[in-house]
């Protein structure tokens, strides 16, 4: 009887591992974001939609029955020997196929060069493009700053039509320098000149001299160079310095919700481009703005959008390399990428061959406490 329930076992246990795929097999993507700091305004949110995206990814079986998506997520703490520590771990201890990197511009020219030596691939949410030119295994998930401003300085040329153009930008970050280039480009080609320009710190607060001189400039429309917090807090000091409370604002999607939600009426009909078009009707837009808000309690913003098409993006690599993906293998599939879905602008990705990505950003303006879409 013994002998019989042991015979029975073992068929029951062979009948069960011959159910399974042959080539059921775990694939790691790791995510080092910025959960603390300055710039966790912008981690934190990438790093919520990565995990709900792979979660998704892996309840559907999108590598197939058996084989799944691993998530090592961990904070880069906005600093770069945390980053060249984590992107080494990544590499050689978790086994990571492609890594989905940060948007510090400076920490990710600093350590670009590593990625050769790793041979990893990372996505990067930062706005510069220098990095490319370091590494073939860098890679934007988002425009460059010429592409992403495009659309925002072309409406200011044409809709808007500033006078009189004050610029303010933060002079220690790459990011914004280039952002503020890409605007101000096209507005001088077609002949509308700065009446002002200031730059600033991307750690000051205090706003009041600067502030002063803007306002005696008699400004009516102002390019705001920072992020979040800081620029909402620059308006504040602006408007109390006496710039027009009908000043018209531009910006990018650095901005940030926190923009908003600490500049208040402030901020009212500040233009921005973003990635994220959070009124879309695209069905998978609203499915994301629904599963992200059911999960977290909070509506999804511009870098929650960014976070999951990444994840996305990393996934469909990784699924086009199989069935052996290699980190080579996935490097080429994103380079092969066209038309791959994603909830940022017009909702498809590609891959062009400067590695610059396309997906049509979209503009935006505050009216009545809340984005909306110019068009």
């Amino acid at each position: 009887m013994k002998l019989k329930s042991t015979v029975l076992a073992l068929l029951t246990a062979g009948a069960a591992l011959a159910s399974l795929p042959a080539s059921a097999a775990e694939y790691t993507i790791a995510s080092i974001k910025a959960l603390t700091g300055p710039l966790a305004f912008v981690g934190v949110p990438e790093a919520n939609a990565v995990k709900m995206a792979i979660d998704e990814l892996n309840a559907a079986n999108y590598l197939g029955a058996g084989n799944t998506l691993k998530l090592v997520s961990n904070d880069d703490q906005n600093d770069r020997a945390q980053i060249t520590t984590l992107l080494t771990r990544a590499a050689k201890v978790d086994n990571a196929l492609i890594v989905l990197g940060g948007a510090n511009s400076v920490l990710m020219i600093a350590i670009a060069p590593l990625l050769n030596d790793l041979q990893i691939p990372m996505f990067a949410t930062a706005q510069t493009a220098a990095p490319l030119a370091a590494s073939k295994w860098y890679l934007k998930v988002t425009a460059s700053s010429e592409l992403q401003v495009a659309p925002l300085a072309k409406y200011a040329v044409e809709k808007v039509k500033p006078q009189r153009l004050a610029a303010i930008w933060g002079r220690d970050n790459d990011g914004h320098i280039n952002n503020m280039k890409a605007f101000m480009g096209p507005l001088a080609a077609a002949g509308i000149k700065p009446v002002a320009e200031e730059t600033i710190l991307i750690g000051d607060t205090d706003f009041g001299a600067l502030a002063t001189k803007i306002a005696a400039a008699k400004p009516d429309a102002i390019w705001l160079g920072a992020n979040a917090a800081q620029a909402a807090n620059l308006v504040i000091q602006l408007k109390q310095a006496g710039v027009s409370p009908n000043v018209t604002m531009f910006g990018t999607a650095g901005l940030g919700v926190d923009y908003l939600k600490i500049g208040g009426k402030a901020v009212e009909n500040t233009y921005f481009a973003i990635d994220f078009n959070d009124q879309s009707t695209a069905p998978m837009n609203v499915k994301f703005r629904e599963n992200y808000k059911k999960r977290y309690n909070t509506e999804p913003d511009n870098w929650a959008a960014v976070g999951y098409s990444e994840a996305l993006l990393a996934a469909r690599a990784i699924k086009d390399s199989m069935p052996n993906p290699t980190r080579e293998k996935v490097l080429e599939a994103v380079m092969k990428l066209k038309d791959a879905d994603v909830v940022l602008g017009n909702g498809k990705w590609s891959q062009k061959a400067d590695r610059i990505p396309e997906y049509g950003p979209a503009v935006m303006v505050i009216k009545n406490g809340k984005p909306t879409p110019t068009n």
